[in-house]
């Protein structure tokens, strides 16, 4: 203890202290930085007597290694002969600047207690370059970071933006890069700085990877076509009335003898339960539609198999239902059927709207449709678009409601409401997709007519659940309903059609647990991929007005909550916010410009003229 006194520099954790009080136990130091602590000798090294007054003490300017080395040859010195040596000095400064050309580790070793020696010259030599090494490392990533802020990258400096790309796309949630910037590391910031760097183009669609989305379809490959009894219906004029550019036609329509004949694609006849296949979709719940690219659920081949129209004939499983004079729809009978389908756009069937087999189908579906109003079914009429990014370019198409996309749509959820009601009176279970009626009173409808005045109605509808207990659903105006149109697209639809396969030959039904389970897991990604396929038609909605940045349209007030204002475009199909309304009533149709759009904080704001 008697080295230990109250003055005395002492080294703590590889830091300078000095001793404060001494008491038979324990010693008091004072670590530079201020704190003070209560520590056992054992806890400590003795550096110099002191008296101490700075913490740290000065480093004194660094001696001639090489004519030390020399002074030294290859004896061990005791620490105290090494410092006076070195500096001429036997003050604290001297030995706490020997402390620290110790600890350098470059031309000396050894320790304070056991004396220093100098290193060989290879070990020197490799501490040297080591050292060299470092500061070249140190300078090249002051200089890139200097090449950042100036935004002039090199192009070897792309593999050092990977940390930032991790960073936009969710990979990561940290970047030294970013935090040596003074850049938050959000994606959105990251996002922003690849584009002002030009790592990233506005074509770079972050979306997918921040939602852990895999964009690439199913690999699987499937086994040929069974052959399997199947009802020949080449017969009918089978019409498949789809989108421009639709390259999964899953559904057709017919008439004849009065019947609605809806044929839809068979890929249950190969995706069994559980089967790979059939696993893989679950996994998927349903097509990904993103403007830039379409994932299916199922491989490719199982639309070139199923396809309705891409061959001569093709195989389906095929809904007749009765449409009485009331509007109801029944279920007359289902089977396995191969079809002949000619594939029209939208467009095309508008031209054939008088014709036969569209006019006699308009007549029966507008009975249905009539029922449907009459039990309350909500027709919310709001704008909608198609979004597609061909070429480098943002393409937004305005869609809207035309006679043959209702003759369609009305023909769809005939077939899933004569099938929901056939399950449910011969108790065959089904994923039944059902809904609550609105809440009207969470969003009053202050108009009542117009865009306001759905947007409120949407606003108020609950969302949709699909389980195996038939219950009505509210805004289809149906007393039950199923999904059995799209199986290509739905695994809720594939897992029906693996139901109804095994009505019609009379097999083991799945039961409801399996299907409960089935649902749980597809429904969860379905729903993922909505979310996604909603920010992904954002993100590319901004990418489009960043590139029109004088763009000017109408829009119109659907919402006000206190002095938060909710805007419609209709040409976009585009909600904006804006606390400016003056008198500006609900409803009103008012002429905006953009003032600015940023894909990458996910943000567009107008002015209103």
């Amino acid at each position: 203890m008697s080295l230990f006194r109250i003055g005395a520099l002492v080294l703590y954790h590889s830091k300078c202290a000095t001793i404060t009080a001494v008491t038979p136990e324990k010693i008091e130091i004072r670590i530079e930085g201020g704190a003070v602590k209560s520590v056992r000798p054992k806890d400590i090294e003795f550096l110099h007597p002191g008296p101490v007054t700075v913490l740290p003490p000065a480093i004194l300017p660094a001696p001639n290694a090489e004519e030390l080395l020399a002074l030294m040859e290859n004896e061990t010195l005791p620490f105290e002969e090494f410092a006076q040596i070195a500096y001429n000095s036997d003050s604290v400064e001297a030995f706490y600047s020997a402390c620290k050309l110790l600890q350098d580790g470059v031309f000396f070793t050894g320790t304070i207690a056991h004396g220093v020696r100098a290193k060989s010259r290879d070990e020197i030599d490799a501490a040297l370059n080591a050292l060299n090494e470092k500061a070249a490392k140190q300078l090249r990533h002051a200089e890139l970071l200097e090449r950042i802020r100036s935004c002039a990258l090199l192009p070897g400096d792309l593999t050092n933006m990977r940390e930032i790309e991790q960073v936009a796309l969710g990979e990561t949630e940290s970047s030294r890069l970013l935090k040596e910037l003074n850049i938050e590391a959000t994606p959105n910031k990251a996002h922003a700085l690849l584009l002002k760097l030009g790592v990233w183009d506005a074509f770079v669609n972050p979306w997918p990877s921040r939602v852990g989305v895999d964009t690439a379809g199913p690999t699987l490959e499937l086994a040929s076509l069974p052959q399997e009894e199947r009802v020949d219906l080449t017969h009918l004029v089978a019409l498949a009335i789809d989108d421009e550019g639709s390259n999964d036609p899953d559904d057709a329509i017919s008439y004849s003898d009065g019947l609605l004949y809806v044929h839809v694609a068979d890929p249950a006849a190969l995706v069994t339960p559980e089967s790979p296949a059939d696993n893989e979709a679950m996994n998927r719940g349903e097509n990904l539609y993103l403007p830039e690219k379409v994932t299916h659920m199922l491989p490719a081949a199982a639309t070139e198999l199923f396809g309705l129209g891409l061959h001569k004939e093709s195989p389906a499983l095929t809904f007749a239902i009765r449409i009485s004079d009331s509007g109801e729809a029944t279920l007359e009978k289902m089977c396995l059927s191969t079809v002949r389908v000619e594939r029209l756009t939208y467009s095309q069937a508008g031209d054939r709207i008088n014709e036969t087999p569209i006019k006699e189908l308009q007549i029966l579906l507008d009975r249905f449709k009539a029922k449907r109003r009459g039990a309350g079914a909500l027709f919310i009429d709001l704008p909608e678009v198609k979004i597609k990014v061909s070429n480098r370019e943002v393409l937004i198409t305005p869609i809207g409601i035309t006679p043959e996309r209702e003759l369609v749509a009305n023909a769809m959820l005939a077939a899933g409401s004569a099938v929901a009601k056939y399950a449910t009176e011969n108790e065959i279970v089904l994923p039944f997709a059902t809904q609550a009626p609105p809440d009207l009173a969470k969003y009053p409808i202050d108009t009542q007519s117009g865009i306001a005045a759905m947007f409120a109605l949407r606003k108020s509808c609950p969302p949709s659940t699909i389980n195996t207990v038939p219950s009505p659903h509210a805004g289809l105006g149906l007393e039950c309903y199923v999904r059995v149109t799209s199986p290509l697209r739905r695994y809720g639809d594939l897992l029906a059609h693996q139901q109804l396969r095994r009505v019609i030959k009379g097999e083991e039904p799945l039961t409801m647990e399996y299907l409960d389970s089935r649902i749980a897991t597809a429904e969860r990604e379905a729903l993922t991929r909505r979310r996604l396929e909603r920010q992904t038609n954002e993100f590319w909605t901004l990418v489009y007005l960043s590139q029109h940045p004088d763009f000017q349209a109408d829009a119109v007030m659907v919402l006000r909550q206190d002095d938060r204002l909710t805007y419609l475009i209709p040409e976009l199909a585009f909600e904006f916010k804006n606390r400016f309304g003056g008198k500006i009533e609900l409803g009103e149709q008012v002429r905006v410009q953009l003032a600015f759009a940023d894909p990458a904080e996910g943000i567009a704001n107008f002015r209103i003229l």
